[in-house]
């Protein structure tokens, strides 16, 4: 039984509870908890995930499961309201963290205000393309049909709600002993395992040990990661792309600058891998990713004057739609644009009005460009290239301010909030246009919840920056239990710029392959090679194993079982170590 109705002809009706107190409070709860979580583990391996299903299924298990109540359109709200909230943080991640990487005081204040700012902007702007993509164009949006599926299901949200508690119990447990010395071993090579500690199992050194031969210069070791390996379950054989583009830049390109001379001399062979990461696979990595980015852009374009079109007509046959009216949206707007302007104002050295004014008038034209563009692509693919629009906005926004960091950074963060924030809402109205329920409502309490999602994962991050900094003397980057590829692909740009020995031929040769990649017919490819290419092997390699077991219990079991049983306990393997890890931090720092 449906708990909604449709009226011929007419958009869908739902008489039953929608907007109720337990579904906004159950879904800012979640999408604090996601925010975190997910915060801690895109840290480590360089990349996000949606938290739409885990919401949905949660939902369920709170919303029908206990509290014995709950129609398909309430979860509905608390699943937009729970991802509207966890849905900021890759903006936040990819960038904000390269200030610590610099050595540049956070201004938590600023920081918070551009990237509300933002979150606030990416939900007005996309708001009034929703009848063009969705009842036009009829994009497929990948992941919010799938919540809608998980919606129709209230007794199966239910069990995999238990399913995916079982899995963020699974996760603390591995990750609680890979972080704590209960056993009073810092290393368990005393048990006669080689090249195993306590969260690292380095192949090559145990491959050694039993007299098989290994390359030195061939670096593989695997984390004890439950998340990375949960995050490739979820994604499956796409995930392969991902997988593919870290064997290369380990295992192809830099052994060969090796063998080739083209590392400093003295290189050891072990440390190979990592010096090749910086001076050869970043550059190069970084321009896959941008130039598949803009051919992203340039497949959108003819999409984008449709939506335009859908902008200039908020009214049909004089009655007005189903969404929040444009002077609301407008007022939104301008609120968010005086934020932004009052942290440009306040972050640029000599406070020049009318270059705030500028760089906050670029970053919201951008900012409505871009996430139509993102929106397009999620719709189409569930692919957004975020982190090539974080690269390219902080490049522009560095030269118009004459390459002062934390202005270009701060709006930056809030351009990537905002265009995640599209793509988010977009697969949220999407859900709820398959359920029934109502875009207004959606609409309403998404631009509402946006606001908390960036503060919840900027204090996040500074968490983290402290405990590393207790434990390891620097608060992100390699060696330290959050290596933040993302910002460090973006602190290695920011230097090239500013030192004026930027690696201009491998940022090009990277940029044609890039291209090359995504005109091959498969969205997303350029993007995905590239940005694998500056991210941590050790967690690749178990998301790599995610994804082939997820493939191969797809082919043995269905790929219904895959779906039901597998990716509720892999989402939990995400949730459980990112809480954990959160929760060690924050003893760490108290008590430090």
């Amino acid at each position: 039984m449906s708990d909604s109705t449709t009226t011929p002809g007419g958009p869908a009706k739902t008489p039953y509870r929608e907007i109720t107190p337990a579904a906004i409070i159950f879904g800012v709860l979640i999408g604090v908890v996601m925010n975190a979580a997910i915060t801690y583990s895109g840290l480590k391996i360089g990349f996000t995930i949606g938290g739409s299903a885990i919401a949905a299924v949660l939902g369920w298990g709170v919303l029908r499961g206990i509290l014995r109540k709950g129609t398909i359109v309430e979860n509905n709200i608390a699943q937009t309201v729970a991802s509207s909230v966890n849905t900021s943080n890759s903006g936040v991640i990819f960038t904000l963290p390269v200030l610590f990487l610099l050595g540049i005081q956070l201004d938590l204040v600023w920081a918070i205000a551009a990237t509300t700012a933002g979150a606030i902007l990416g939900v007005a702007f996309i708001i009034p393309t929703r009848k063009q993509m969705i009842e036009f164009e009829r994009l497929r949006f990948p992941t919010g049909t799938a919540v809608a599926a998980v919606l129709r299901s209230p007794g199966a949200g239910v069990q995999k709600a238990r399913i995916l508690l079982a899995g963020i119990a699974a996760s603390m447990i591995v990750f609680f002993f890979t972080q704590s010395d209960i056993l009073g071993l810092s290393t368990y090579a005393d048990l006669g395992v080689t090249g195993l500690s306590k969260d690292t199992l380095n192949i090559g050194a145990l491959l050694s040990s039993l007299g098989l031969p290994w390359p030195r210069t061939f670096d593989l070791s695997i984390a004890i990661a439950p998340f990375a390996f949960g995050a490739g379950f979820i994604t499956g054989r796409p995930g392969l792309v991902v997988l593919a583009g870290g064997l290369l830049a380990y295992f192809i390109v830099a052994p060969v600058a090796y063998e080739l001379s083209w590392l400093p001399n003295g290189t050891e062979p072990e440390m190979a891998a990592n010096i090749a990461r910086g001076m050869m696979s970043r550059p190069l990595g970084i321009g896959l990713l941008m130039g598949g980015a803009l051919i992203g852009l340039l497949h959108a374009l003819p999409a984008i004057s449709s939506a335009m079109s859908a902008m200039r007509k908020p009214t049909a046959g004089g009655v007005e739609r189903d969404e929040l009216p444009l002077k609301v949206l407008g007022i939104a707007v301008i609120l968010a644009f005086l934020l932004l302007f009052a942290a440009a104002k306040s972050t640029i050295a000599g406070g020049s009005i009318g270059q705030a004014v500028l760089i906050a008038a670029v970053g919201t034209a951008w900012m409505w460009f871009a996430g139509i563009v993102i929106a397009q692509c999620a719709g189409m693919t569930d692919w957004s290239p975020i982190s090539g629009m974080a690269l390219l906005t902080v490049m522009i926004c560095l030269l118009m301010t004459d390459n002062q960091v934390v202005p270009a950074v701060l709006i930056g963060a809030a351009v990537c909030v905002a265009i995640t924030e599209c793509a988010d809402m977009m697969q949220d109205l999407k859900t709820g246009h398959l359920v029934g329920g109502s875009p207004r409502k959606q609409q309403t309490l998404e631009l509402f919840a946006a606001i908390l999602g960036p503060a919840v994962c900027i204090l996040v991050v500074i968490l983290l920056a402290a405990r590393n900094t207790q434990e390891f003397g620097v608060p992100f980057g390699p060696g330290t239990d959050s290596p933040a590829p993302q910002a460090e692909a973006l602190k290695g740009v920011i230097d090239g710029i500013r030192g004026g020995d930027a690696p201009i031929p491998l940022f090009a040769m990277g940029g044609v392959m890039g291209a090359l990649l995504s005109l091959s017919g498969l969205a997303g490819l350029g993007v995905l090679v590239g940005l694998a290419m500056y991210l941590p092997l050790m967690y690749l390699l178990p998301y790599g194993i995610g994804c082939l077991i997820q493939m191969r219990l797809s082919k043995k079991r269905g790929a219904a079982w895959a779906e039901n049983m597998g990716v509720p306990f892999a989402a939990g393997l995400i949730v459980g170590e990112g809480l954990l890890g959160i929760l060690f931090a924050g003893i760490q720092v108290l008590g430090g």
